[in-house]
């Protein structure tokens, strides 16, 4: 199913469109055997703007059954992250009493790495996610995680058995749903009064500034920035009080918002400011449109020299920006031979359309291979940290982003 939308989702103003980046295949969403006669459908990816709330949104919202039917993310080991969770736990110990009482619940916990973190520092941790094969195995794992798309009707039944729910965490899933409003609802219908609600995505400002197209995919139906989360939030009596930042997938914002008033602390008051500097006159649509074509330009010329020499070319990390990558750059099997991943539930398939095989690091130790564009270009300190291990001497290395850039290992 695919629903189209000329209106704004949060508010239901009319939008108008940004840029119609490519038509790509549901992101996640690989196919199991190489087999050029049966192509997976390919669908729009127009991305929107409402003037009144500042929402940026997918103009087509494909359903559940297209994007979760065969998920296979699954939440990555990484310094990186484990950084990333040790500041989210630092920040919520400072504004949570007693956090160590304190009940949490993740929705879109995925295979339950951050609530595995959080677990021995509070009372309980519960995971929500939709996806029946992660969630088995967050379960496998010692994570308490119910199989289901949350609503308010689940948030109920956990209020039933969770008495002390001081922290709701959505990292980065708040946007992969076309209905956001129940979300919210439900969340606040989970939130204890003086509890906190962490709302965590790739940060809208960042996305379009930095260039980042390929963090828009069918996953992501909306783009966040502080002024849209704002808005929406004091639409269903949520106050937004303050927000933080990090690295993680390229440039992501955490939404840090209360039920009951707390006030807006200064950083976020400078960051409301910054953005409407940014939307006056679409500065920013502008610098996203002149990024874009200076990526394309950067990794289209590199691959061009690269064929004309008769090098091989393959790709690193099948990440689900991986599917907006190829398809706008028109990147298939005949020019990008091979992609590596080290998730297990992809390797072994293919990209659609495109029908660039998945193999494995070990399965890369056995090829002839002279380039490498990065995909998972947002991991980018932790490939450089292992290139010597996992690449051969000489490998050149493609960061598309977020500055373009190669690199010899």
């Amino acid at each position: 199913m695919t629903i189209e939308s000329k209106f704004c989702r949060l508010c239901d103003s009319e939008v108008r469109e940004i840029i119609h980046l490519c038509d790509s295949a549901p992101a996640n969403n690989f196919d199991d055997t190489f087999n050029k006669g049966q192509l997976r459908e390919s669908f729009p990816l127009v991305l929107d703007f409402c003037d009144v709330c500042s929402n940026l949104q997918l103009r087509h919202c494909l359903g559940e059954d297209l994007l979760y039917s065969d998920y296979t993310y699954i939440t990555p080991q990484s310094k990186s992250l484990d950084t990333h969770y040790y500041k989210i736990l630092s920040y919520m110990d400072d504004k949570i009493k007693e956090i160590s009482s304190a009940d949490v619940v993740e929705i879109g916990s995925n295979n339950g790495e951050l609530l595995k973190f959080l677990k021995p520092k509070v009372s309980s941790v519960l995971g929500v996610d939709p996806a029946k094969n992660i969630a088995k195995l967050a379960n496998s794992s010692g994570i308490e995680t119910i199989d289901s798309f949350f609503n308010i009707e689940i948030a109920k039944e956990i209020k039933k058995i969770k008495k002390n729910i001081k922290l709701v965490i959505a990292r980065h899933m708040f946007a992969h749903n076309s209905d956001p409003i129940e979300l919210i609802e439900g969340m606040k219908a989970l939130v204890d009064q003086d509890g906190l609600v962490l709302i965590e995505n790739a940060y809208a400002i960042d996305t379009l500034l930095h260039g980042e197209f390929d963090q828009i995919y069918h996953e992501h139906m909306f783009f966040y920035s502080v002024t849209s989360m704002n808005n929406f939030l004091k639409m269903h009596e949520l106050y937004l009080h303050d927000v933080f930042f990090s690295e993680v997938h390229g440039g992501s914002i955490a939404f840090i918002a209360s039920a009951r008033d707390l006030g807006q602390t200064e950083k976020l008051l400078d960051q409301l400011a910054y953005e409407k500097s940014l939307f006056q006159d679409d500065l920013i649509f502008k610098k996203f449109q002149s990024k874009i074509k200076e990526v394309k330009d950067f990794v289209l010329k590199k691959i061009e020299i690269a064929k004309r020499a008769n090098k091989t070319i393959g790709a690193y990390g099948a990440p689900a920006k991986a599917f907006t990558m190829f398809s706008l750059l028109e990147l298939d099997v005949s020019i990008i031979e091979f992609c590596v991943d080290t998730t297990p539930t992809k390797i072994g398939k293919t990209f659609p359309i495109s029908n660039i095989p998945i193999i494995s690091e070990e399965d890369l130790a056995n090829k002839d291979y002279d380039m490498l564009l990065v995909t998972s270009w947002n991991y980018k300190t932790d490939i450089l940290f292992k290139s010597k291990i996992i690449f051969k001497e000489g490998t050149e290395l493609l960061f598309p982003l977020p500055d373009p850039m190669e690199h010899i290992v």
